[in-house]
């Protein structure tokens, strides 16, 4: 009868893709016996509190599969139809074509990009330890995910932690959209993941030895001393005629071949979505079995964390400064100095570069003894970094993260998964312009400034100075989503006139003249000083400082206008392309090519972008009027 419901969950999978003439028939297949033996007889969970706190997670980093995720939890309650099992892949389903992170229908993360979903189970695993939960965190990939670089990084990471929380499955079925995997893929996984300190099971025919499976799950949800490697041997397309084949991985079977294979299992062959009312008593009474258990096995009365942003931002209104001049990355270590005095609800770290970001707080290191801390040491791993950091907050924990701005190209992937999910995470990128000097053209983010701001739902500060630096951090602590905060190596000098509570305008002038304008000067971060002094050598231009563009491009059309209320010309300067100001800009001067290892100094004259340079190239635009 088991197998007849198995059975039964793979018919609904491969009518629901060919449907949709669209999907990864062969994984589902392939891993159907093992996800419904975890999700019936192991997994804690409660379909009527789907995203109840202390319940499992269960994330399948290899999401193309995710038709029999979507099986599963429709038929255990979750908050899915058969409408939205037929709406598979269409426009705004319940089921897209790759799991979108949304806990109230049973999906733990995002996932798609290959590996992202094992460093988010890693980052989830560390908060639940930090939280001090008994829940597991459970992770499927297959050869694809264990290919990508995020993969080794993060669960090096788990290892060297000894995340004894987090089980991973690896369908180990060799093959690939290109074919075998033996074409580029001869590593012994066994080796290394013992290599870096994770427990390996292997399970041989995984299609059919559910016994094994069944046993090694209870024994690994009783007592689990390390992080654990499950290498599930499977064959993709099991049981159809593509069996073992690369073409079933990305396609429907096709009618022909979907009838074969319900004919061969003793399914009505002219039927569509079948569901046998044995698949339906059984699912009735799994569910009600974990409706019955699910609190009893919790901690009762578990207070849930919160960050209290409003109350975070009222405690650091100001920070303490003695002197006249600041890297804007010194200043943010002095807040996040601050923050941590305020709360525990949060997890900074730095892929190794601490004393550079400057978010090193003293005594406070996470280790594998000792998970109540609030410093995480990555290493050098910006991908799996950012990965983690969303697993982390899926949990309510602020993850601080850093790195210098030009490696956001090693942990764009993540970043932007961090967008689409609207993450609350933190970015602190510091060396952000040519100012970096010496360190040459590798390490001069002449680019990522724009490559930033040109992500949806993403928050990109550039402060300027103390003032602007606490009214960015203000705003990204009230932001429901993630936030980067450009900040700058050399010491910038500190003003007056600059307002923290003006941030949450995007822009405000910060300079007028005493004649009616007709120039104004956009300037952001450490150009904001170069065009004030650019300025002063004008007797009618304002300054206009934009700390977000974002949030300024948020603003009503009356209070953009100000920019040019009386037709002035509207010019951008910034350590940057040039394109980022367009629409609001007569034209722009900033950065157009890679730099040189240099002096600071001398690269501001090869990229003419000294204050007289600037002078000049306004003077030559009015004259030519």
């Amino acid at each position: 009868m088991m197998n007849k419901i198995i059975h039964n969950l793979k018919v609904l999978c491969l009518d629901i893709i060919q449907k949709a003439n669209s999907g990864h028939p062969g994984m589902a297949l392939g891993v159907a016996e093992c996800l419904f033996i975890l999700f019936t007889k192991h997994l804690n969970i409660n379909p009527n509190e789907p995203d109840h706190f202390q319940r499992d997670r269960f994330i399948l980093s290899n999401g193309h599969g995710c038709a029999i995720l979507y099986v599963l939890l429709y038929l255990l309650g979750y908050d899915y139809s058969l409408d939205d099992l037929m709406n598979f892949r269409q426009l705004y389903s319940k089921t897209p074509g790759h799991p979108e992170y949304n806990p109230k229908l049973g999906i733990d993360a995002s996932t798609g990009p290959l590996g992202q979903g094992i460093a988010n189970g890693v980052g989830q695993a560390i908060s639940s330890k930090k939280l001090n939960l008994k829940n597991k965190i459970v992770v499927m990939c297959g050869d694809g995910c264990l290919m990508e670089g995020i993969s080794y990084e993060s669960t090096s990471l788990a290892g060297h932690l000894n995340l004894n929380n987090l089980i991973l499955i690896y369908d180990d079925n060799k093959i690939t959209i290109d074919g075998s995997t033996d074409l580029t893929f001869s590593e012994d996984i066994i080796m290394r993941f013992k290599s870096i300190k994770w427990n390996v099971i292997e399970i041989d025919n995984g299609n059919e030895n559910l016994e094994l499976i069944d046993n090694t799950f209870k024994t690994l949800f009783t007592l689990q001393e390390r992080p654990t490697l499950i290498i599930l041997k499977t064959k993709i397309a099991y049981g159809s005629v593509l069996e073992g084949k690369s073409k079933s991985h990305g396609a429907p079977l096709g009618e022909e071949n979907i009838q074969i294979f319900k004919e061969k299992y003793g399914f009505d062959k002219e039927k569509y979505f079948e569901i046998m009312e044995e698949t339906i008593t059984h699912f009735k009474s799994v569910k009600n079995e974990k409706l019955n258990t699910f609190h009893t096995k919790n901690i009762k009365n578990y207070e849930i964390p919160k960050l209290d942003c409003q109350e975070l931002i009222q405690n650091i209104n100001d920070i303490e400064i003695n002197k006249n001049a600041y890297a804007t990355r010194e200043l943010s270590g002095m807040f996040l100095k601050e923050l941590a005095k305020q709360t525990r609800n949060i997890i900074i770290g730095s892929a190794d570069l601490a004393a550079s970001n400057k978010t090193m707080i003293s005594n406070e290191n996470i280790t594998s003894s000792d998970f109540s801390k609030i410093y995480l040491n990555y290493g050098i791993r910006e991908h799996a970094m950012v990965g983690i950091a969303n697993g982390i907050s899926t949990y309510g924990i602020l993850p601080i993260v850093s790195t210098f701005l030009v490696f956001v190209s090693y942990c764009y992937g993540a970043l932007r998964l961090s967008a689409i999910n609207k993450h609350k995470v933190l970015f602190v990128f510091t060396h952000d312009s040519f100012y970096v000097g010496e360190d040459g053209p590798t390490h001069q983010p002449v680019e990522c400034l724009s490559l930033l701001r040109s992500i949806p739902n993403l928050y990109v500060f550039r402060p300027a100075d103390k003032n602007e630096l606490i009214g960015c951090y203000h705003e990204a602590l009230k932001y429901d989503g993630p936030s980067c905060m450009i900040l700058s190596r050399q010491n910038l000098p500190m003003y007056d006139f600059t307002k923290k509570d003006k941030v949450c305008n995007g822009g405000y002038f910060v300079y007028k003249s005493s004649e009616k304008p007709d120039i104004v000067i956009i300037a952001t971060g450490s150009e904001l000083s170069m065009a004030i002094e650019v300025a002063t050598n004008f007797k009618n231009a304002n300054v206009f400082s934009v700390p977000c563009l974002e949030l300024f491009d948020k603003q009503s059309d009356e209070y953009k206008h100000t920019l040019n209320i009386n037709g002035a010309k509207i010019i951008s300067i910034e350590a940057n392309g040039i394109k980022d100001f367009c629409k609001y800009t007569n034209y722009s001067i900033g950065i157009e090519d890679f730099g040189h290892s240099s002096p600071a100094n001398d690269l501001k004259k090869h990229f003419k972008f000294t204050k007289d340079d600037i002078i000049e190239i306004i003077m030559k635009k009015e004259n030519s009027k």
